[in-house]
């Protein structure tokens, strides 16, 4: 209570300091830390203020992992933030001549001793300084680190979180995330039913040694895409034909632009993917590609976006089961959306051969049913149009069209 009192307080004087500096149309941004001594090696509890001078309402978006910089006379680290509820990052409002909080919890470095100076490079805000004492398992001697370090390996090897113990809901949930669109969707026209599942794993821990030292390796991904067209109304409702897509990608987000106030954000990423569906002879199909994709984004988050995403490739290897692929595939497409981050959304994606022909274009319009129900479904109505050749991979030749409507968990 005495060390929230201490905080509030030099938070109150900060405010009054800062007020006829104050400018601008987003927020203030101040970091409050503990004033008593933390741990090397757990967590700290630090509060991000967005202060309000303005007579009117202004928006801020929470960000779920805050990136920073440990600087000691040890060594100089990178480190992340992570915030303590993950449900309360996004858009919020701030009230005029107020303030919202939010909590992250910082990792400190089991390496670093004494006065560490937190720095924020890529965020508007003040450094901090955190003293910090030696962990017992460095201030040991080095038989008992040993000994230690044995039994944690055998009987205490899953990962401890900042603050609390290691839960798996917690850790799916920061490694796992959505990557294509999610949906279930049918139709009239026979295969009438089409489903999509697709997620990415991000490969290193947020907290773990490699990330502190090397950031840029967090954008390493395994990904994972299912599509499968359904024929239900034919005999024993059979599977027409399924894409299987896993892939290995490098993700860099926010190379341009990126924060709230931003109108334009690029995101980039490169990858290897796979592509076959699981049948044999002369049904089998299989394919192997390299490809690269930047994203660009206009529009802020709270308004009007347009996202454009071109992608080009090249095939890896031969194409021994569908030699002619490459006539109907091509070697790129395009997918553009336009709508509202939190609303109606209408999505085109396309292709041609390496012809220019044996062209494809799929349209899928979203809008979010969260509301409806009072929150009490995560899902989105979904409508799909295709037209064009390779909607199955099975027959990647053939020219079809379908419409369809159902839901989606992601889009």
């Amino acid at each position: 209570m005495k060390n929230r009192l201490v905080s509030l307080t030099a938070l109150s004087l900060w405010l009054l300091a800062a007020a006829p500096f104050a400018h601008g149309e987003g927020p203030i941004l101040v970091f409050t830390g503990p004033t008593e001594a933390v741990a090397a090696g757990g967590p700290a509890s630090i509060w991000l203020n967005a202060l309000n001078q303005s007579d009117g309402i202004i928006s801020w978006t929470v960000p779920a992992k805050i990136a920073c910089r440990f600087v000691s006379p040890q060594a100089v680290l990178e480190g992340t933030l992570d915030l303590r509820e993950p449900l309360e990052a996004g858009p919020v409002t701030v009230a005029p001549r107020a303030f919202v909080r939010r909590e992250y919890l910082l990792p400190a470095p089991v390496s670093l001793a004494g006065q560490v100076v937190v720095e924020f490079s890529g965020l508007s805000a003040n450094r901090f300084v955190l003293n910090m004492e030696a962990s017992p398992a460095v201030a040991g001697q080095p038989e008992q680190k040993k000994r230690a370090k044995i039994a944690q390996l055998l009987a205490d090897a899953e990962m401890e979180e900042p603050g609390q113990p290691y839960d798996p809901g917690r850790f799916f949930q920061e490694h796992f995330s959505g990557y294509e669109p999610f949906y279930f969707i049918a139709g009239t026209k026979s295969p009438n039913a089409k489903f999509q599942i697709s997620f990415q794993y991000q490969l290193l821990n947020s907290h773990g040694a490699l990330a502190q030292v090397a950031p840029v390796l967090k954008g390493f991904h395994l990904a994972y895409t299912q599509t499968t067209l359904w024929d239900l109304d034919a005999p024993s409702s059979p599977f027409f034909d399924t894409s299987y897509k896993p892939e290995v990608l490098y993700t860099w987000e926010r190379v341009v632009g990126g924060k709230p106030a931003d109108w334009f954000r690029l995101d980039l990423q490169g990858g290897a993917q796979h592509e076959s569906n699981g049948q044999s002879s002369t049904n089998s199909r299989s394919l192997n590609i390299m490809y690269f994709r930047p994203t660009f984004i206009f529009g802020r988050d709270d308004s009007l976006q347009l996202t454009v995403q071109p992608r080009i490739w090249g095939y890896v290897g031969e194409l021994d089961e569908n030699p002619d692929l490459a006539d109907y595939r091509g070697y790129g497409d395009l997918r553009a959306i336009v709508g509202w981050r939190r609303g109606l959304q209408l999505s085109a994606y396309g292709g041609m051969g390496k012809d220019g022909n044996h062209g494809r274009l799929q349209l899928d319009l979203t809008y979010p049913l969260m509301r409806l129900l009072s929150d009490s479904f995560t899902t989105y109505l979904q409508v799909q149009y295709f037209t064009g050749y390779g909607e199955s991979l099975l027959r990647y030749n053939e020219s079809s069209s379908g419409f369809r409507i159902g839901l989606a968990i992601y889009r």
